[in-house]
């Protein structure tokens, strides 16, 4: 699989191998939640380390 990991390149991927519907949407369901899950990790480790505190975080999420 190429690095393009976006749900239409995944899903487009799992048929091309045989997957059901209902796989396929069980499988991208379970890939959002590990995203979910590995992006609050990283704010955490951030915010741990020291690298930014919460208050830039918030700042840079009120200015997108």
């Amino acid at each position: 699989m190429a690095n393009d990991e976006t749900p239409a390149s995944i899903e487009t991927w799992l048929k091309e191998r045989g997957y059901t519907a209902e796989e396929t949407q069980k499988i991208l369901t379970k890939l959002a939640q590990h995203d979910h899950e590995t992006i609050s990790d990283a704010i955490y480790d951030s915010l741990g380390a020291g690298d930014k505190s919460l208050d830039q975080m918030i700042a840079d999420m009120l200015r997108d």
